[in-house]
């Protein structure tokens, strides 16, 4: 097999093996939240935003150090350093006594994990230009179908156990991913020469033509997907008023959700590949901007599924054309720096998006977020719309 496409696979297989694990129990957070203490429905809201954006601070702080050393020490290394910190970090949280040792862990989580930028950075450093769009699309699929799966199976747990018990179980899952990139990607080992080579600094990688672009982009769908996971398990609960299957119900939607993303995310990275992941974006985030905001009309849980199942849908495209079209302006000794940066900045609408969302659950309504979201998306078209980003490589 091509080293390309056995680093791919095992890349792939991790990754959905690490959100697999991240998705048994983080998307109960605002349920979690009510058995350490804060009782009322708006106050799990606000909490749920803090805990869920705690992240996203701490994410955005140490990815760029994490993308340097990923191009000075190889990427392979930086996957499996935030397996096994995600590993650590939800066994810690299952030990949580109270909101401030859950808010601790979330910080920390931040810190060491960045799976998802790992495993794009690595993928992508190995991967031909022009197979980029599917390898990026297929790797923001296997992020969805852990993401289908995890609630699913993790909500059962839950409701069968506890979500102790679902965050030590998504721990193993997350390790057994660490250790499949440990013994199944390959990287080519640099040189002396190419170590010490300067590496261009993160104004000199802002500056190359579409990168800029391409991470604004990026940190606003962050923020626009974010700003409504404090609210979304609240809304379910306000609908069905069944809390003996609450966690099920809302993983099965979850599952819906993740699955159309899954087969979304490849068709669109595939498609983009032929006419331009530009367009791609622009599609894909006005599509965004109307699911969302159909959310906040939904009365029903069939409603509700159908907005998240489109909703799903539509996000699961943008991620992989931006990806794509970083890595189409950055060479490839300096992918990991760019990657990072890119995470970097788009952590920043990871850490605002829940706070924005809690405070808005809280003031106005639980559904506000998602007319927000709507607002978000429209914005990101238009964004996409006017610039004039391509694939053309600039070396840096």
């Amino acid at each position: 097999m091509i080293g390309w496409k056995k680093t791919f696979i095992s890349s792939f297989l991790a990754q959905v093996l690490s959100m697999l694990g991240f998705s048994f129990a983080l998307p109960f957070l605002p349920f979690f939240i009510g058995e350490l203490g804060i009782s009322k429905q708006d106050d799990q809201a606000l909490w749920a935003g803090i805990i869920l954006g705690a992240t996203g601070v701490t994410l955005a702080i140490f990815a760029p150090l994490w993308g340097v050393m990923a191009d000075r020490y190889g990427r392979k290394k930086m996957v499996i350093r935030s397996m096994f910190g995600g590993t650590l970090v939800l066994i810690l949280m299952s030990f949580s006594r109270n909101i401030f040792d859950l808010l601790i862990c979330r910080l920390i989580q931040g810190a060491l994990t960045g799976t998802v930028s790992a495993s794009i950075a690595l993928v992508a450093s190995v991967t031909p230009i022009r197979r980029s769009g599917f390898a990026l699309g297929m790797m923001q699929a296997a992020a969805f179908v852990g993401v289908a799966v995890g609630p699913l199976v993790g909500g059962l747990i839950a409701d069968a156990y506890s979500y102790r018990v679902a965050f030590r179980i998504g721990a193993l899952i997350i390790l057994s991913g660490g250790l499949m990139v440990q013994f199944g990607a390959i990287e080519s080992v640099q040189t002396t020469e190419e170590k010490q080579e300067k590496m261009p600094s993160l104004l000199q990688l802002l500056k190359a033509s579409g990168v800029f672009a391409a991470i604004l982009i990026l940190l606003s769908v962050r923020f626009a997907n974010t700003i409504i996971n404090p609210s979304f398990p609240l809304v379910i609960a306000d609908i069905i008023h069944n809390p003996e299957r609450l966690n099920s119900i809302t993983g099965m939607i979850m599952a819906f959700g993740g699955t159309s993303g899954a087969i979304a995310a490849g068709l669109f990275g595939y498609i983009g590949d032929k006419i331009g992941h530009r367009k791609i974006v622009i599609l894909c985030s006005f599509g965004a901007a109307v699911t969302a905001t159909a959310h906040a009309f939904a009365q029903s849980i069939a409603a509700l599924t159908v907005a998240n199942l489109f909703f799903a849908m539509t996000t699961s495209g943008i991620l992989p054309a931006v990806n794509a079209m970083i890595q189409g302006s950055t060479d490839q000794k300096h992918i990991g720096k760019a990657f990072g940066l890119a995470a970097s900045i788009s952590m920043i609408g990871l850490a605002i998006g829940p706070l924005s969302g809690g405070y808005l659950a809280k003031e106005i309504n639980i559904r506000a977020p998602f007319i927000a979201a709507g607002i978000c998306q429209l914005l990101v078209t238009g964004l996409a719309w006017r610039s004039s980003v391509s694939l053309k490589r600039t070396h840096i």
